[in-house]
């Protein structure tokens, strides 16, 4: 019987046109992993850059303006004129984003506020609306209050319309708004 000659089986060395590609292929991926750490860096430094400018501009909306105050010598349109320019700074001092935050997250499907007006001199914001009920409106001031935003929540006014469907209450609410910490 002939014996069968072995073959020799080598698995660690590559042939062919595998093994002449295979440095081009891992030099390839290690320019790409390069340009992308790249691109990677630089738009982790472009969100930095804006993260800092949306912090200052934050900054700057809470901060507030002084008042213009007027001389004696001043004349009387003078003083009219300074004393508008003040309550359109006082306005412009309302933190519009805050207060509207609080309002929105306190209210739910039962309640509907249709008028916002703040007095920016007291910090109190005056609030119209109407709810289904007045078990909706006592739920609705319960949240306002939990807002942390809005305290002293009170019920100014309330009327039951009683021949409307589904007798909905007209409610008016005040409260006072404290400074963000």
């Amino acid at each position: 019987m002939a014996s069968v000659p072995a073959i020799g089986v080598d698995f660690i060395r590559p042939s062919g046109r595998a093994a002449r590609l295979a440095p081009v292929v891992l030099l390839l991926g290690a320019l790409i992993a390069l340009f992308v750490a790249e691109e990677h860096r630089l738009a982790s430094a472009q969100v930095q850059a804006g993260q800092e400018r949306l912090d200052e501009l934050q900054r700057m909306s809470r901060r507030a303006m002084p008042a213009i105050e007027g001389r004696q010598t001043d004349t009387p349109e003078m003083r009219e004129q300074i004393k508008r320019a003040n309550a359109v700074l006082a306005q412009m001092n309302v933190p519009w984003g805050d207060l509207f935050a609080a309002v929105e997250s306190a209210q739910n499907e039962s309640v509907a506020v249709l008028s916002v007006q703040p007095d920016p001199r007291e910090q109190v914001i005056a609030l119209g609306g109407v709810a289904r009920n007045l078990d909706a409106v006592l739920g609705y001031m319960s949240r306002l209050e939990g807002t942390q935003r809005l305290v002293d929540v009170v019920l100014a006014s309330h009327e039951i319309k009683v021949k409307e469907p589904g007798q909905p209450v007209e409610f008016a609410l005040t409260a006072r708004w404290v400074d963000a910490r």
